[in-house]
């Protein structure tokens, strides 16, 4: 399903001819220097650019940023990207799931006492990696083509929030966080100017992805942490196995 995102200036990661003209006058310039030194493009990470990061997000001002998140979902779920956008990760978010999903039979009464129990925002299992307050995404479609096309985040249902807990267990719970849902894509359009609860958050960061593709290092990519809700008319598409968007990628769950 794609939806209509408006009259949007995009930049692509991996299309540089959406790459704003100062902006990628600075890349090339970049990768120019990388290659002078003999850098390796795989080693793109390594590259010391990050006194850069600032002036490629100020470049990016009036522009949104093409990104994507990979989801385990139900349908339902789906349909309420559609209608709300992605919403930050909260207590009251995980348990809206776990309603639903419940009321919806797909969570037996034990399974959702389990699950309200023993999540990562509840307090006793936040530990060091706090979820709250954001939606994770990467900045290149190499996250689907190069590393794992998502791994868990599609093939168990609920998010790193729900199971984290649980799916490395051979419990049932585990088995059924497997079979719930169906994995999906996500792609959203992101304005790094957008105000939201601390910064967004960009590792290894936007210059280094865009120095690496430059350098013809496809698999280049980032993780983006976003402390905004989309809204949906930032949505630009939401796909699952047997939809086009979702098929070019070969190395997916199948469902």
């Amino acid at each position: 399903m794609t939806t209509n995102p408006g009259p949007l200036l995009v930049v692509d990661a991996d299309d540089p001819t959406t790459w704003p003209q100062p902006l990628a006058d600075l890349v090339y310039e970049l990768a120019d220097d990388a290659r002078r030194e003999h850098h390796d493009p795989e080693s793109y990470e390594d590259l010391d650019l990050d006194s850069y990061e600032e002036t490629v997000r100020r470049f990016l001002e009036g522009h949104v940023v093409r990104a994507w998140h990979s989801s385990r979902l139900l349908d339902h779920e789906r349909e309420a990207i559609r209608v709300r956008g992605l919403r930050l990760l909260t207590p009251d978010l995980v348990n809206e799931r776990l309603d639903q999903a419940r009321e919806r039979g797909f969570l037996t009464p034990s399974e959702y006492r389990t699950l309200r129990a023993n999540n990562h925002t509840v307090p006793e299992h936040r530990g060091w990696a706090k979820r709250e307050d954001q939606i994770c995404l990467r900045l290149s479609r190499a996250a689907m083509v190069h590393h794992g096309g998502g791994g868990r985040l599609l093939t168990c249902w609920g998010g790193e929030a729900l199971y984290a807990l649980h799916e490395g267990t051979a419990s049932e719970l585990a088995m059924k966080l497997r079979d719930l849902g169906t994995a999906t894509i996500v792609t959203a359009l992101l304005d790094f100017t957008a105000p939201g609860t601390g910064p967004h958050h960009v590792s290894r960061s936007i210059v280094h992805v865009l120095v690496g593709k430059a350098l013809g290092y496809a698999p280049a990519d980032a993780s983006i942490v976003y402390r905004a809700p989309i809204p949906p008319h930032r949505i630009e598409s939401i796909v699952t196995p047997g939809d086009a968007g979702y098929d070019q990628f070969p190395g997916l769950p199948r469902r």
